[in-house]
């Protein structure tokens, strides 16, 4: 049996002083229990850094850059924690971050949890969006079923992970929703909006919200659709 209690996985993609940001946040965590980061990256500066940090227990190396389903499958199958947490390599997570996850998996029905995203930077008009489309959706839309964990803040009991054979690694756009819906069949996926991360804005002020919004919600209806799935190339 391990001794780890929570397993951290964070795909990372040509991130570099990004990813050094993030896992500084991973160091500050408040948990009372053990918990193991695992690194899956590609490039030589983003694997510099996360062999380079003293928080980082594995790297692992993922060039086939078919979008994150896969590192994450990766991470989670080198990983030995109970309860694996995923984040992404352009976001920081507050110092409860972990404990804050681990507590709702004292429910044995809960098999997986999700919180809101706030922006890393930016001014009032990102706060406000993020708001809307990263908290108060999620808000509206889990209660009716529609549960959508974010892959930047997002944790999932082990058994139930292996269960639903984790992330589909086909979908580059979605898989995140994908994997939480398929969650659903196995017990609990909680909402937890006291529960937040901090992430990157760079796609929204590249893409533009309304853009990007159209985006998803072409997904959302191509997901739901008989032989349909999401195709866009929305990680490259």
């Amino acid at each position: 049996m391990s001794d780890v209690d929570a397993s951290v996985v964070v795909p990372a993609r040509d991130e570099g002083s990004r990813l050094e940001r993030t896992l500084n946040s991973l160091v500050a965590q408040t948990f009372d229990g053990r918990f193991e980061v695992v690194v899956v990256a590609s490039g030589e500066r983003t694997l510099a850094a996360a062999r380079a940090h003293p928080i980082v227990d594995r790297v692992l190396i993922d060039d086939s850059r078919v979008g994150p389903g896969r590192a994450r499958n990766r991470g989670a199958a080198a990983a030995t924690g109970d309860v694996l947490l995923f984040t992404d390599a352009d976001t920081v997570v507050p110092s409860a971050w972990v404990r804050r996850h681990w507590r709702h998996y004292a429910t044995p029905s809960v098999v997986g949890v999700g919180g809101p995203l706030r922006p890393l930077a930016g001014g009032l008009a990102h706060r406000v969006r993020f708001r809307l489309l990263s908290d108060w959706w999620y808000r509206v839309s889990w209660p009716v079923g529609f549960v959508q964990q974010p892959g930047s803040n997002c944790s999932v009991r082990r058994s139930a992970f292996e269960a639903v054979d984790g992330f589909d690694e086909s979908l580059s756009f979605l898989e995140d929703t994908d994997l939480s819906l398929r969650l659903c069949e196995a017990g609990s996926v909680v909402y937890d909006p006291s529960c937040p991360v901090r992430t990157s804005v760079r796609r929204h002020e590249r893409e533009g919200y309304l853009p990007l919004l159209l985006a998803y919600l072409v997904g959302y209806l191509e997901y739901a659709l008989p032989g349909r799935s999401p195709t866009r190339d929305h990680f490259s």
